[in-house]
């Protein structure tokens, strides 16, 4: 007579129509399954006749109480706040956090994401810069959960992933604070216009006319290139009169320069960042920015990963976005602002 096929946990999980783990929670009478879930389990597992293999069944549910985060890069101050919030909230679970640096590049957004299960983590954080055209595609083939941190792109409604965002484009609270303190050269400062180009699109949008001399697009998103943006627009014969930074470390590198040439801020040039981050109250002066909530935008990214990970059942795809905010301070404080000449 021919051997009866064994039974194995896969076939239980198929007929139960819920994952391993689920399985696995019932067997071992574990915490995250419903009274109800649990009995249909057992039921099924006793009709078809499954032994488990308590070693095999390990390896296969086995969670590493470890998730990743992805972020693009480690430079710019508003990232220890997001890794913090990240951080904090999986100690809460009993989880630790394994931080990639993605460098904001394309190639290394989508190798994070083939690559990410070979970390031994149970679910991924990411916070895409480049947003490569098949990472989409990636996250919704990825084997383990995603939660997606959001700050410039439009996203499909059907990514398998949950999202956190902003409710509205932070660059447009940025240019119609400038507009209505009565700022007309407003110059752009940031990193190549692929890298978050939606907040170079607000710019662009704001006015009716972008001209180009005003633009400058550094290699990233630092002090150093914020330098180097000041030094180009004050050898500009006709100075801008406010300038928008693409982020607060360019901001801050842009006041820590015009300070050493003498440039008046915000008398001569108003400036405004995005991120709302710690350095920007120690400067002098005090820089504007708008925030982006990164404490808040991490903690809650975490969580819905985790509460993910540690459902039982499969639930929708949740959508969260934030309310960015204007903090206005010194440097962009309407004020008489004077022209180059008056400076020598």
């Amino acid at each position: 007579m021919a051997n009866r096929k064994k039974v194995t946990i896969e076939d239980v999980a198929k007929k139960a129509g819920v994952g391993i783990a689920t399985v696995s929670r019932a067997l071992n009478d574990s915490e995250g399954i419903s009274a109800k879930t649990k009995a249909r389990i057992l039921e099924i597992v006793e009709e078809m006749g499954f032994i488990p293999n308590t070693s095999a069944q390990s390896l296969k549910i086995r969670q590493t109480r470890q998730i990743a985060l992805a972020v693009p890069d480690i430079r710019n101050a508003i990232i220890p706040d997001i890794a913090w919030s990240v951080e904090q909230a999986a100690k809460q679970h009993g989880y630790r956090v394994v931080q990639i640096n993605t460098l904001g590049n394309a190639r290394l957004e989508l190798e994070t994401l083939r690559e990410v299960k070979k970390l031994h983590v149970d679910g991924l954080v990411i916070m895409p810069l480049a947003y490569p055209k098949t990472l989409e595609s990636l996250i919704n083939q990825s084997a383990i959960p995603i939660s997606v941190i959001n700050y410039s792109k439009k996203l499909s409604s059907d990514l398998k992933a949950d999202i956190v965002g902003m409710a509205r484009q932070e660059g447009r609270l940025v240019m119609e604070h400038l507009l209505q303190i009565g700022r007309t050269r407003i110059a752009y400062a940031g990193a190549p216009k692929d890298k978050i180009e939606e907040r170079y699109l607000a710019y662009e949008q704001s006015l009716r006319h972008v001209d180009a001399s005003l633009v400058y697009f550094g290699e990233d998103f630092t002090f150093d290139t914020g330098r180097q943006a000041a030094d180009y627009f004050y050898n500009l014969k006709n100075m801008p009169d406010a300038i928008y930074a693409v982020n607060d470390m360019v901001a801050i590198g842009i006041v820590n320069r015009f300070k050493e040439l003498g440039v008046k801020v915000p008398e001569d040039v108003a400036i405004v960042g995005i991120d709302n981050n710690l350095w920007t109250t120690v400067t002098t002066p005090q820089i504007s920015s708008v925030s982006i909530m990164g404490n808040e935008v991490g903690r809650l990214a975490a969580e819905l990963l985790l509460k993910r990970i540690q459902s039982p059942e499969p639930a929708e795809y949740e959508r969260v976005e934030f309310e960015p905010r204007l903090i206005v301070r010194e440097s962009s404080l309407a004020a008489r602002h004077y022209s180059r000449q008056d400076r020598e």
